[in-house]
């Protein structure tokens, strides 16, 4: 008899799904365990919930915030450790994305010198071999800020206007999204935060505008794929109206 969980599908159109990823230090502390332990099982987990999201769910994109503009004032042991997980991730498994036509992309500012170099290396190395696999993209939020991102959207445009190639009379929503970090994802439709926390802490602050939110008290470390399907379903429930009436 098959389970619930392999008889579950998608019934309404769900393109694009962000993820943040709290609680993994909060995970370690139940458990008595360093906070790194926490990190390193957030970290093994982002393989599982994307393989399900992409290959057995089929959502187009995902994003996931792994590290943010705030996140730079954590301990610097600690954040040598994240910045170490991450590279193994990607060289563990960037053939996989590949086989299977996974692009990767990222938002954030990998120029900040505060980056270890192999780390700046591992991810647009990860970058450039996936450019041309188009069944999904992985969207990592890296250094990522929403206000970062809106700052540096307006400065973008300013120096278009500035220099004579957009006229402001014609601003419109199409030329902000132009200049996001990743303009070629698909609306946000759902943004999922574990750990209990109700909010956005800075992430996707102008991609979120329409998107349904969801806050489950679970650890993300222990977010597993019936958490995953409860998401789901009450997304499914919701009725998105966008501004409008909808029987």
């Amino acid at each position: 008899m098959k389970s619930g969980n392999e008889q579950y599908k998608l019934t309404q159109p769900l393109n694009h799904v962000a993820f943040i990823m709290d609680g993994n230090g909060r995970w370690a502390k139940k458990r008595m365990l360093p906070r790194s332990w926490g990190h390193r099982a957030g970290v093994k987990n982002v393989k599982k919930i994307m393989d399900l999201c992409f290959y057995k769910y089929d959502i187009f994109a995902c994003s996931l915030y792994s590290f943010s503009t705030e996140n730079w004032n954590r301990p610097e042991k600690e954040k040598k450790y994240l910045f170490r997980l991450l590279k193994i991730f990607f060289d563990e498994n960037i053939q996989e994305f590949l086989d299977k036509g996974t692009r990767i992309v990222i938002s954030g500012d990998l120029e900040d010198e505060r980056i270890p170099k192999d780390t700046v290396a591992t991810m647009k190395n990860a970058i450039e071999r996936t450019k041309d696999c188009n069944n999904h993209i992985f969207n990592v939020l890296f250094n990522y800020g929403g206000r970062r991102e809106l700052v540096r959207m307006t400065q973008k445009i300013v120096d278009e206007v500035q220099a004579g190639n957009i006229d402001k009379k014609y601003i419109s929503e199409k030329t902000l999204q132009h200049y996001l970090y990743q303009p070629d994802l698909p609306e946000l439709d759902l943004l999922i935060r574990t750990s209990g926390e109700s909010r956005l802490s800075n992430c996707m602050l102008y991609e979120v505008c329409y998107s349904e939110l969801i806050f489950t008290p679970v650890f993300w470390p222990a977010f597993n794929e019936d958490n995953l399907i409860d998401c789901l379903k009450e997304y499914e429930r919701r009725n998105r109206r966008f501004g409008g009436i909808k029987g």
